[in-house]
C-alpha cells in the first residue's frame, strides 16, 4: 500500500518563513493573470447590462440560496488566509488544518452553486428560457469554472516533495487567487441582485 502524502514533519518550535524581497516571477504571473480573468468578467459584465436593456428581458426570482453560498466561500478565503498567515509563522500543524478546511469550503461553496442550477432548472428556468437565465448560467458557471482552478492549485498543496518554504511561498499565491475570486463574485452576485431593466436602460442611454 502506497503511503499517504503529508506534509514535512513541522520544526521543533517552528520557523518564520523568509519571502524574498524581489517579486517573484510566479507573483507577477498571477498578476496578470488576475487581470486578464478581471478584463473579461467586466467585458461580460457591460454585454450583461447592455442585453439586460432589452424589452426582452424577464428577471430571475430572488435565489436566497446565493447569500449562503457567499458566505460560505467568505468562510473559505478567512481560513485560507489564516493558514497561509500560520504558514508564514512555521505553525505548519495549525496551517495545514486551515488549509484542509478551506478546501473542503469551496468545494461546499460549488455544491450549492450547483444545487441553485438544479433548483432553478426543476421551476422551468432553464438556460436557453429567456437571456437573463442564460447570463445567469454563464457568469456563475464561469466564476464556478475559476474557482476550481483555484481549488486545483489548492490540492497541490498537499504533495510531500516541497520544502516548507515553497509551500508557504505557494500558499501565499493561491490565497491571493481566492480572495481575487472572492471579490469577483461579490461584484457578480451585487449585479445579479440589484441590477434592474430600468437601471440598465438609464445606464445604456434608452431610458425615458
Amino acid at each position: 500500500m502506497r503511503p499517504v502524502p503529508t506534509w514535512p514533519p513541522m520544526p521543533p518550535g517552528g520557523a518564520p518563513v523568509a519571502f524574498p524581497r524581489r517579486r517573484a516571477a510566479s507573483q507577477i504571473a498571477l498578476w496578470w493573470l488576475m487581470g486578464v480573468i478581471g478584463m473579461l468578467f467586466a467585458l461580460m459584465l457591460v454585454a450583461y447590462v447592455m442585453r439586460m436593456s432589452q424589452s426582452d428581458w424577464r428577471a430571475l426570482p430572488p435565489v436566497n440560496a446565493l447569500w449562503f453560498n457567499t458566505g460560505v466561500l467568505a468562510a473559505a478565503c478567512i481560513v485560507m488566509q489564516s493558514s497561509n498567515a500560520q504558514a508564514r509563522r512555521g505553525e505548519l500543524r495549525r496551517s495545514r488544518r486551515d488549509w484542509a478546511l478551506a478546501g473542503a469550503l469551496a468545494l461546499a461553496f460549488v455544491a450549492g452553486q450547483l444545487w441553485v442550477w438544479r433548483d432553478l432548472v426543476a421551476h422551468r428556468y432553464d438556460v436557453a428560457g429567456n437571456p437573463a437565465n442564460s447570463f445567469f448560467f454563464l457568469l456563475t458557471g464561469l466564476h464556478g469554472l475559476h474557482l476550481l482552478g483555484g481549488v486545483a492549485a489548492w490540492a497541490l498543496l498537499a504533495s510531500h516533495r516541497m520544502t516548507h518554504a515553497a509551500r508557504a511561498r505557494r500558499l501565499s499565491l493561491t490565497a491571493q487567487y481566492w480572495h481575487f475570486l472572492f471579490v469577483l463574485w461579490v461584484v457578480l452576485f451585487a449585479a445579479i441582485v440589484n441590477l434592474t431593466p430600468e437601471i440598465a436602460q438609464r445606464l445604456c442611454g434608452a431610458g425615458p
